[in-house]
């Protein structure tokens, strides 16, 4: 993707990923809250599953994104392709997670963003492997491991219901 040929409002958009990525990596509830849209959409087609329709509260997405995040020490991501058309912007994501235990799990993602005038995220697709997975709280020896993973668990439970 060449700079130089994009649009002002495809420049902004491509400008936007800077902050979507580290709100996610640092801080999914402020992801969640300011990034995107009140009216947003959060889809993950792979699974057939809606993290946030069109109009619904955000609740119960910023919940499990807030355990999911708690359940890593550090997340690191670099960019891959970004190519940017109109209002939506698709983006490949490396990704290298530390869990609360040490290990690291690399993994890449992909994500199609449809952006509103104001710069907020209206419609996100999300390619990634296991998204509608949740941790078995009952493999979790270490206590605040295990609320953790029964807080991610709850959440994603009442994100279901609303499917």
């Amino acid at each position: 993707m060449s700079p130089e040929k994009l649009t002002p409002q495809e420049k902004r958009n491509v400008e936007l990923l800077k902050d979507w990525i580290k709100a996610w990596v640092n801080d999914p509830g402020r992801m969640v809250d300011e990034i995107y849209a009140d009216s947003a959409e959060v889809f993950g087609p792979m699974q057939n599953m809606y993290f946030l329709k069109r109009g619904k509260d955000k609740a119960n997405w910023r919940a499990v994104e807030a355990a999911n995040r708690n359940l890593y020490l550090k997340r690191k991501t670099r960019f891959g392709t970004i190519v940017a058309k109109g209002d939506t912007v698709a983006v490949e994501v490396e990704t290298t997670d530390t869990d609360l235990k040490g290990r690291i799990r690399k993994g890449w993602f992909a994500a199609f963003l449809t952006f509103d005038k104001n710069g907020k995220i209206i419609t996100d697709r999300t390619y990634m492997k296991d998204m509608d997975r949740t941790p078995d709280p009952a493999k979790a020896k270490d206590p605040k491991i295990k609320q953790t993973m029964e807080e991610m668990r709850e959440a994603h439970s009442r994100m279901l219901a609303e499917q």
